[in-house]
């Protein structure tokens, strides 16, 4: 019944084999960056796009224990991912160590086709210590040093295509 349901809201990518260890600590993660006066979540799409896959939605889904929905417009496959503890514990490891910033995007969004964001492992901030991502931003290489260190293991920012005004940081694929 639970995979009939499952299926039914596109959650093919759903692991049966997440335990629920790993689940107790993704939804503990995930309610301590919602209450996070350090961390904000985009109640939007850069792209305008409208549906119930934004940054902060997704993060509401997973700190009910449930998996975050993508979005499902331009390349991006719909459905929903649980997101990767990893990369939830290095964005509040970041918040911790006194970051404070803006995620713009996590499992929502169209990106490109095998986007890491569908896969519930990458997120995009536009904001960083109240500045706005940019060449001019003396926080964004720094935050992508730490992300890196943290386990990120696709990094993105000002200079690469497709990042002039955020920074991309992607966990390995499970």
């Amino acid at each position: 019944m639970l995979i009939a349901a499952l299926i039914g809201v596109g959650c093919s990518s759903f692991s049966g084999s997440d335990s629920s260890r790993s689940i107790t600590v993704r939804r503990g993660l995930a309610r301590n960056l919602l209450i996070s006066p350090k961390v904000s979540l985009a109640t939007f799409h850069v792209s305008g796009r409208r549906d119930t896959a934004t940054a902060l939605d997704n993060m509401r889904q997973a700190a009910a224990g449930r998996p975050s929905r993508r979005s499902y417009y331009q390349r991006a496959p719909g459905g929903a991912i649980l997101l990767d503890n990893r990369m939830l514990r290095a964005m509040k490891t970041l918040e911790k160590e006194g970051y404070t910033f803006r995620v713009t995007e996590i499992a929502g969004g169209s990106h490109s086709r095998k986007s890491r964001h569908y896969l519930g492992t990458a997120f995009d901030v536009d904001y960083i210590n109240g500045m706005k991502v940019g060449w001019s931003n003396p926080y964004y290489r720094r935050f992508l040093r730490r992300c890196r260190e943290l386990g990120a293991t696709e990094i993105r920012g000002p200079g690469d295509p497709g990042h002039r005004t955020h920074v991309h940081a992607a966990w390995p694929r499970r």
